[in-house]
C-alpha cells in the first residue's frame, strides 16, 4: 500500500523547479508559542473576537472541533448536524459556519466549526482544551513545529523556500490528511513499506491500522507485549491496543531500532482503512523539526537534539489524566506492576514517593515513572478512602 511513485518524483521535480528560482523569504509571518502537553502541542487562538482558547494542534484532524461548551459559552448556534469521521470511528457534530478565526491577534479568515459533545482531555494543569485544530492552519501557510523551543512558525506559503538540510518527503494529502511512506520491520524479518497519517495528535511512536496487522500478520511478530483499550483521537472512543515493538522503522533518513509500536484492532475510523497502514505519531515526530508544505506535497523533517533519546515505555501499567489539576490512574494492564499492587482505574495519585503530587509539577509526576526497577511508593484515593501500596517499575515491553 504503497503512494504513486511517479506522482512522487513529479512533486519533487516540481518542487525544485519552482524554488530554484525563487529568493528566499523566510521570516515568519505568525510565531505561535506552544506547550507541549503531555505529547499535545496545545496553542491559544480565539474566535469571533472572544478570549485566548486553547486547542490542539493536530495535523490528524481534517476539520477544527470545539466542545459544546464551549460553542455554547461563545454564543455559537449549529445549522446543521453531521457525521465526521476520527481516528478511531465516526460521531455526531454539528456545524457551525463563518467563524473568524485568529491567532496571536492575526486574522487567519474565517473557518467552519465541528461541534462536538466528545470530552477533550484537560491539561496536566486543569486547564481545558476547547477544541482541535489542524487543516484550516496548515492549508494556509507552511507550518514549521520547533519542538526544542515550543514554537509555531508560520510562513507564507507562496514565498517560502526551504533551506535546511533536513529529508524532504512528498505528502499525498487525503481527506484533509497528511500522509507518507515509512518502512516497517518486524522480529520475524519481514518488512514492508506502507503510507502513514503524520499525525502531531497521537500520543505515540507509531499506530499499525488494523487491515495491515492482518495482512502482515504482525500480532505474534512484535516481540513480548501488552493490551490495553484505550481512548484515542478525537472522537476519544475506546479502541483495543496491543502494544509492543518492531525491530527497526526507516524513517526521514533515519532507522529507528526497537521502537514502540501499537496495533490496532478498530473497524471504524481511520485505523480500519486498508489503504492507510497506520499513523507516525507526535513522540516520534518530536525528535525532528517539522515543516509541512501541503500547497507543494511535501514534508521537511531535520533531527534535533532529541532524535538520540531512549524510548518511553510503560514501567507500570498504567496511564495518568488530569481532571481540574488531579492526576488519576487510567488503563491499568492486567497482570501489571500496577495491578499487581492494587491500583484500579479512577484512583487519585494522592503522594509518590512521600511527595504529594500538589506539591511537586506534572513533569516531576512523569519522571518519576521512567526509571526501570525504581521501587515506587504510592498513595491513591479512592471512595474518599486512602490507601498506600508500593511496586517496581518493570518494562511491559
Amino acid at each position: 500500500m504503497r503512494l504513486n511513485k511517479p506522482v512522487f518524483l513529479i512533486l519533487l521535480f516540481a518542487g525544485h523547479f519552482i524554488y530554484s528560482g525563487a529568493k528566499a523569504q523566510n521570516t515568519p509571518v505568525i510565531t505561535v508559542p506552544f506547550i507541549l502537553n503531555f505529547d499535545h502541542i496545545i496553542i491559544t487562538l480565539s474566535l469571533n473576537g472572544s478570549e485566548p482558547l486553547n486547542f490542539l494542534f493536530d495535523s490528524g484532524a481534517g476539520g477544527t472541533l470545539i466542545t459544546n461548551e464551549a460553542a455554547d459559552s461563545l454564543g455559537f448556534k449549529s445549522s446543521v448536524n453531521r457525521k465526521n469521521v476520527g481516528v478511531s470511528g465516526s460521531h455526531k457534530v454539528g456545524v457551525i459556519k463563518g467563524v473568524k478565526l485568529a491567532v496571536e491577534d492575526n486574522k487567519l479568515g474565517n473557518i467552519t466549526l465541528l461541534s462536538t459533545d466528545m470530552p477533550l482531555e484537560e491539561m496536566d494543569d486543569g486547564r481545558k482544551v476547547h477544541g482541535v485544530i489542524g487543516y484550516p492552519i496548515l492549508s494556509r501557510y507552511i507550518v514549521e513545529i520547533d519542538y526544542i523551543k515550543n514554537l509555531l512558525k508560520l510562513y507564507n506559503r507562496n514565498s517560502y523556500t526551504y533551506t535546511g538540510n533536513g529529508q524532504t518527503l512528498p505528502i499525498n494529502i487525503v481527506s484533509n490528511l497528511p500522509i507518507t511512506g515509512a518502512t516497517v520491520v518486524m522480529y520475524n524479518d519481514m518488512a514492508f513499506e506502507g503510507d502513514f497519517l503524520v499525525d502531531t495528535g497521537a500520543r505515540s511512536y507509531m499506530i499499525i491500522s488494523a487491515p495491515s496487522v492482518v495482512h502482515y500478520d504482525m500480532a505474534d511478530n512484535i516481540g513480548d507485549y501488552y493490551s490495553v483499550r484505550a481512548k484515542i483521537g478525537s472522537s476519544q472512543k475506546r479502541a483495543k491496543i496491543r502494544h509492543g515493538k518492531l525491530k527497526s522503522l526507516q524513517f526521514a533518513g533515519n532507522n529507528f531500532e526497537d521502537v514502540p509500536v501499537a496495533l490496532s484492532s478498530d473497524s471504524k475510523g481511520v485505523l480500519s482503512m486498508p489503504d492507510i497502514d497506520g499513523i507516525i505519531g507526535n513522540r516520534l515526530l518530536r525528535r525532528y523539526k517539522v515543516i509541512f508544505d501541503y500547497q507543494h506535497g511535501l514534508i521537511h523533517l531535520e533531527p534535533n537534539d532529541q532524535i538520540g533519546d531512549s524510548y518511553e515505555t510503560n514501567l507500570t501499567g498504567f496511564n495518568i489524566s488530569f481532571k481540574k489539576g488531579k492526576p488519576f490512574i487510567k488503563n491499568v494492564v492486567d497482570r501489571s506492576p500496577a495491578d499487581k499492587a492494587g491500583l484500579r482505574n479512577g484512583d487519585e495519585v494522592i503522594s509518590i514517593n512521600g511527595n504529594l503530587v500538589e506539591n511537586i509539577s506534572s513533569e516531576e509526576v512523569r519522571q518519576a515513572f521512567l526509571a526501570n526497577g525504581d521501587k515506587i511508593e504510592i498513595v491513591i484515593k479512592r471512595n474518599r478512602k486512602f490507601k498506600y501500596t508500593e511496586f517496581i517499575l518493570k518494562a511491559l515491553i
